[in-house]
């Protein structure tokens, strides 16, 4: 995703209550500077409670606001915040329930164009996950289409039809790779819809686990997905989609999800107990270019509550968890490189994505 030309005054007089946690908490109420870098942290909020929201943490000050998009627009993100990406001067964001894509700002949070996604008869279509490549935005939706976001006319193009409630998205090969699930259905699906961006048409279908959710791909074209079975006799699964044969190979390690920095896997996992509250969590990485798993435990802090997303920050490597217990604000947690904790800070309900601001 693109960041350039990022904040040369980011954010200037918005009050917001420092989260920072590092050291002893203490809350107080800051002014937010003008700043080139920090990370944007979308949260999924409560389906059908209307309360998602976008945190803003900065790298200058330590300090996260608390809802960014409410204090810059004066109204809510909408329901179920589902997906967020940085492409070029903008901030796209997937509102899944409300069935609309948001695009803000990416220097001041203000909204410019709330842009509702419905189908021919005006039915939502409920956005799941966004790429964007060529000047669009990809936009997986969940009624078994992909469709496209002219970033500069902000228009949309024509409904690709794909498998069964999609999710999950990755661009590798000069291709979109789109997860489909089988959602709801009775029968779930279990393949790989393969877009070619040039044509925007359909080439293939990959057959992976049964329902599959998160894609991300390395750079050698590879693809990585986790997919979840069926929750009773289907086990979920870890596969890798070779670039180039399309061979799909199990990959022995546990993974609820992931995110990927050159070589490098950061994965989480955790099982549940008795009382189905998540246990044994763990961040583990794997080498892909070697295909082996190189560390089984990478961070000993205990973490509290739910891990729910994981994104690591191309610049500093340092590896974000969020996590949460779905009633209350989250928190994220800033691992070094070498597992070591940096920081934490209090999200919003369910943090479900991190995206990281530079110049």
């Amino acid at each position: 995703m693109k960041t350039n030309n990022f904040l040369a005054s980011f954010l200037v007089s918005v009050l917001a209550v420092s989260f920072f946690t590092a050291c002893e908490p203490t809350e107080v109420i800051h002014e937010m500077p003008a700043v080139s870098t920090g990370v944007f942290v979308l949260n999924s909020g409560k389906w059908k409670a209307n309360n998602a929201s976008l945190t803003y943490y900065d790298f200058a000050t330590n300090f996260a606001s608390a809802d960014l998009f409410l204090d810059k627009n004066n109204r809510g993100l909408g329901d179920t915040g589902q997906d967020m990406i940085v492409y070029g001067s903008k901030l796209y964001i997937a509102v899944s329930t409300s069935s609309i894509i948001e695009v803000v700002n990416a220097k001041t949070g203000v909204s410019i164009k709330s842009i509702p996604m419905l189908n021919a008869a005006k039915e939502p279509v409920s956005p799941r996950s966004l790429t964007a490549a060529n000047g669009k935005v990809n936009i997986v939706l969940f009624d078994g289409h992909v469709t496209q976001l002219d970033t500069t006319s902000l228009t949309l193009g024509t409904a690709l039809a794909v498998g069964s409630n999609p999710d999950g998205s990755v661009i590798a090969n000069n291709k979109l790779y789109v997860a489909n699930t089988g959602g709801y259905n009775a029968v779930k699906d279990s393949t790989i819809s393969v877009i070619n961006l040039a044509t925007f048409t359909e080439e293939k279908k990959i057959t992976v686990n049964l329902n599959p959710q998160f894609l991300k791909a390395d750079g050698y074209g590879d693809v990585y997905v986790i997919s979840n079975g069926d929750y009773n006799l289907i086990s979920g699964k870890f596969q890798r989609i070779e670039a180039g044969t399309n061979k799909v190979t199990d990959i022995a390690v546990k993974a609820k999800n992931f995110d990927i920095l050159g070589d490098k896997l950061f994965i989480y996992n955790f099982d549940y107990d008795a009382n189905w509250q998540a246990t044994n969590k763990n961040i583990t990485v794997y080498d892909v270019k070697n295909e082996k798993l190189i560390t089984e435990t990478l961070v000993t802090t205990a973490i509290d509550k739910t891990p729910y997303c994981i994104n690591v920050n191309p610049t500093t490597k340092n590896i974000y968890l969020g996590v949460t217990d779905y009633k209350n604000n989250g928190k994220m947690y800033c691992f070094k490189e070498d597992g070591t904790l940096n920081f934490t800070f209090t999200t919003g309900l369910n943090p479900i994505k991190v995206v990281f601001i530079t110049k």
